[in-house]
């Protein structure tokens, strides 16, 4: 037994002190009750001490050891100390009771309780969110004054720090008496200090447009300094911009950085997209979930033969629900009318988001994206599946059209000799496919087995980390190993029965007129390969003739210009029986005589689009493509047919960028080749060029029990809408996801991301004058399979079950279905009448042509006002109707919105309608836009007329209650 009782300091950090020499062994320890650093230890053999711990500290001060024994001729079992601390006693195996005690008269407490203790008053728990009170949080004790009493003229405003001095009057400044003088170097004017300019906080930012013109209404009025108008947002985007800059450098210029868009308290509506994009062609927005995508969307709308494909499509009937090809053709319909203005790929991204294949493939998007993300593999994987589902969409068998003449129709079979006709594959395999023979042979039996495939992207195959030529391989010969393949693997012999090694070998037979390639860098000795040619970059040590002769057999030194691009501008493809020839051409030289034959065997190749991973030092990295815009579609005055598209950033760049990859903020993804002579080799003309407007005269609907009375009635042939066919539309919506918002420090409540609308009604009434005026021809609810967070019925009129096929009583369709009727009423020529159309429009995602809206909002607005009138106030005022009594009805807002049109056209005529909108204003202010026409006197002095369009007021079709 250890002859020492070890004791420890455990007040603050635990520390060892010295310990008690006890040499017959402690057993039993006890603390002195009264006094607390005393201790009683004792042993078995019945020796005990009475120890103070803190004397063990005081050295040679301290008291000396004092041992005591216990007669006992057994051995000790217990102890223990009275709570009066003046007798100790001690039981032993003998079953006797020894007591001791320091005086003959003690005091013993025969029922001894420990105190009561009072009980530890924890601390509230307060819960703190947005909506707590910081009054529930109490104050600490204090005794000085606080900070937030303090009076108001004890704070001041401190001065800005001195400018700058320059260093040559710093070098000539001489000091007497701890003041400084030097003389004045020129450029100084005496007695006066350079005003120091207002920096931006925003650099690089644009001002929102509400911002924008409350300034330029201030200048006018004289209440802002021009020299304080900042600009108003735009930039020219021009050639001439870009010369300062070199194309090459190894710094990421401004306009490859990721763009966000900023949120106003008026939404996205408020953000101006004009300040990045000044360009003709439309930009595509962010703030959409998988709008990665933004970039490929892009190439494939200028690839103009895919674009003509897709617009026919949409002309013909479609029964799938979610076609991406469908989609594809509306979201190329919306950029063709853009005229650069920004569009979205909701509808796309939406129907791409629902097919489970995407989702088993990892193709979407994470919620928050990291630093690491490899945005150039997802991008090359959505290209691949894109590819193949557009081509499964757009495959009839039997009956697929041939627009691609130089197409492979027969193939010889080896080595049975025998010749195979092929099917017309799709319009997406004729396109894009690189026809492909895939043969298989068993090293066993021999047997052979042959099958056509159209592979729609090039995979680049790079060549091994120790290959020591890899980093004089050219883009063209990893180009062809990555295109002729042969390897050895084992796969299930049907003639052996069993799995034997099986030698595959891929044959190409058929060049496609778009070549489609995943550039594959994923790590950096591959991006190396990249970057270690480029414009502007001289090789000035020749190779050795070894070395020559090495290249020649490798393919590594098929082009040794003085200035050179290791992705090739222009490249030649030629088949000769089983062999692959695929060499660089310099462009505006002669073309070899081997690349001159059948468009069958060869075919010329130039760049036409890359897309770019690019990444900050310290951003998200995010997608960018590079286009080659085509002659038909280029501007006249146009210095580059290549321009950036940064989602709705777009901007013109130089062609040296493009082969340029000195920057590590720069790696290729996918990079597309074009036929230089693409439009001789296709015949479109069988394509769908009629469209079939049959379905404006269907009354379709999905509901298991749709209403058999509806308020609509559908158009007849004869009714067919024209050019300038007046239409009134109004639609309603739910919530898909709310906004985001944050508190800022000032208590001000800033919006991150507005919430997610998708389109719930739409009803589109006759507008032209006749019997039929005002009578809706479409009232469709529109199914959604997406969760629904918030139905929004105060302002929709929308209620759980009416966007449910199983229990809806409306008339219920697909939103294509609802998307597509308005598509044709927009290429028919309709002119839309309504009231906030453009919000509405824009989350429908329909592009509309000004020329063929007619917006009562702006109608009924004084330009050099802020406010816009709504139209519920209109009709009160103008028609004496109170609508949206309760909930939001949108035939009765769009027949609204048509008798405010009409009774504008009626003021217009007698010249009133000057007067008559600054009477509404008027009234506006007066009843401060909340009270109707019957409830505010002398309002108008103008005559409402009961004529115009009585039918529209008293109709049948008008709702007596709200019916949503």
């Amino acid at each position: 037994m250890d002859p020492l009782v070890k004791v420890y300091d455990i007040r603050m950090a635990v520390r060892t002190l010295a310990p008690i020499p006890f040499p017959s062994g402690p057993m039993f320890l006890k603390m002195h009750p009264t006094l607390s650093t005393t201790c009683l230890v004792a042993s078995q053999t019945g020796q005990f001490q009475l120890c103070d711990v803190s004397s063990l500290t005081m050295g040679s001060y301290g008291l000396s050891a004092q041992f005591f024994q216990v007669q006992t001729s057994s051995y000790i079992t217990a102890m223990d100390i009275s709570s009066s601390a003046q007798t100790i006693a001690f039981g032993d195996g003998n079953s006797m009771i020894f007591q001791c005690a320091d005086r003959e008269d003690f005091d013993v407490n025969p029922y001894s309780l420990p105190l009561i203790a009072p009980d530890i008053v924890q601390p509230p728990t307060t819960t703190l969110s947005e909506d707590t009170s910081l009054s529930n949080i109490g104050m600490p004790y204090y005794t000085d004054p606080l900070l937030s009493v303090w009076p108001n003229t004890t704070v001041y405003e401190v001065g800005h720090q001195p400018a700058h001095l320059d260093e040559e009057i710093l070098k000539n400044m001489k000091t007497i008496d701890f003041v400084g003088y030097a003389p004045n170097p020129g450029n100084i004017h005496r007695n006066q200090a350079p005003r120091k300019k207002k920096t931006n906080a925003k650099r690089n930012v644009p001002k929102f447009r509400s911002e924008q013109e409350r300034e330029l209404l201030q200048s006018k009025n004289g209440l802002l300094d021009p020299d304080d108008l900042s600009h108003s947002g735009r930039r020219s985007s021009s050639v001439g911009d870009l010369s300062a800059n070199d194309p090459t450098v190894t710094i990421m210029p401004r306009y490859y950085h990721r763009v966000e868009i900023q949120y106003s308290k008026f939404g996205v509506d408020d953000f101006d997209f004009g300040y990045y994009n000044s360009t003709p062609y439309g930009g595509l927005e962010t703030h959409i979930r998988n709008s990665y995508c933004n970039s490929f969307l892009q190439m494939l709308y200028f690839t103009l033969p895919l674009r003509m494909i897709a617009k026919s499509h949409i002309k013909i009937s479609c029964p799938k629900d979610n076609c991406l090809l469908c989609e594809l053709g509306f979201l190329f319909r919306m950029l063709e009318d853009s005229n650069g203005q920004n569009c979205q790929a909701t509808n796309f991204l939406r129907a791409f988001s629902t097919i489970p294949q995407a989702n088993a493939l990892g193709l979407f998007e994470p919620e928050t994206p990291t630093r690491g993300l490899s945005y150039s593999l997802l991008i090359q994987n959505f290209t691949r599946f894109v590819m193949e589902q557009v081509h499964q969409e757009s495959n009839v068998p039997g009956d697929n059209p041939l627009i691609f003449k130089p197409l492979i129709r027969k193939i010889v079979q080896v080595p049975s000799g025998e010749t195979e006709c092929l099917d017309t594959p799709s319009t997406m395999q004729q396109l894009f496919g690189l026809q492909t023979v895939s043969q298989s042979r068993c090293s066993n039996c021999l047997n052979q087995v042959s099958r056509v495939t159209y592979p729609f992207v090039v995979d680049l195959l790079y060549p091994k980390k120790n290959d020591r030529k890899s980093r004089k391989r050219t883009f063209a010969s990893i180009l062809k190993a990555s295109m002729y393949r042969e390897n050895q693997t084992k796969a299930w012999c049907s003639h052996c029965r069993q799995y034997q090694p099986t030698a595959t070998k891929k044959v190409i037979c058929g060049l496609p007129g778009v070549l489609l390639i995943n550039s594959g860098a994923a790590n950096s000795d591959e991006s190396v390969i990249w970057r270690q040619n480029g414009p502007n970059v001289t090789k000035t040590t020749p190779a050795s003739t070894q070395e020559q002769a090495e290249n020649e057999q490798s393919g590594a030194a098929e082009e040794s210009p003085a200035f050179s691009s290791w992705l090739p501008e222009r490249i030649g493809i030629r088949i000769n029986n089983c062999e692959l020839t695929i060499k660089a051409l310099p462009v505006g030289k002669e073309i070899p005589p081997e690349f001159k034959e059948s468009p069958e065997k060869c075919a010329i190749y130039e760049l036409s689009g890359t897309i770019l991973q690019v990444q900050a030092d310290e951003d998200l990295p995010h997608l960018v493509a590079q286009i080659k815009i085509p002659e038909s579609e280029l501007d006249q005055d146009a210095k580059t047919p290549w321009y950036l598209f940064n989602d709705f950033l777009v901007h013109k760049i130089r062609p040296e960028e493009v082969y340029s990859f000195k920057g590590t903020w720069k790696t290729p993804a996918v990079i597309q080749y074009t036929r230089v002579n693409l439009d001789n080799l296709l015949d479109l003309s069988m394509l769908p060029s009629e469209t079939d407007y049959s379905l404006l005269f269907k009354d379709l609907s999905i509901a298991k029990e749709p209403n058999p009375d509806p308020q609509y009635e559908v158009l007849s042939p004869d009714e067919m809408p024209k050019k300038g066919t007046l239409v009134a539309i109004d639609a309603e919506f739910v919530a898909l996801q709310q906004e985001e918002t944050e508190i800022r420090s000032d208590g001000t409540k800033s919006l991150i991301r507005p919430s997610t609308l998708t389109l719930a009604r739409v009803s589109v009434l006759r507008g032209d004058d006749g019997p039929k005026e005002g009578v809706p021809f479409i009232d469709d609810y529109i199914s959604t399979t997406e969760p629904i967070i918030d139905y929004l019925t105060e302002f929709s009129g929308i209620v759980a079950g009416d966007l449910d096929a199983a229990l809806s009583k409306r008339t219920l369709v697909p939103l294509k279905v609802a998307y597509k009727k308005l598509r044709m009423l927009v290429d028919l020529g309709c002119i839309f009448i309504g009231h906030g159309l453009n919000k509405d429009f824009r989350i429908i995602n329909l592009l509309v042509p000004p020329e063929q809206i007619i917006d009562t909002v702006d109608i009924y607005h004084i330009r050099n006002r802020q406010r816009k009138i709504s139209l519920r106030f209109l009709a009160w005022h103008l028609l004496n109707q109170d609508i949206q009594l309760e909930t939001h009805d949108s035939i009765e807002d769009a027949r609204t919105a048509l008798t405010l049109y009409k009774k504008y056209l009626e003021y217009k005529n007698n010249g009133t309608f000057g007067k008559v909108l600054e009477e509404i204003y008027d009234a506006g202010h007066k009843s401060n836009w909340l009270k109707g026409a019957k409830e505010v006197k002398s309002i108008s002095s103008a005559e409402v007329t009961p004529s115009l369009s009585s039918s529209l007021l008293s109709s049948s079709y008008w709702p007596s209650q709200n019916i949503q």
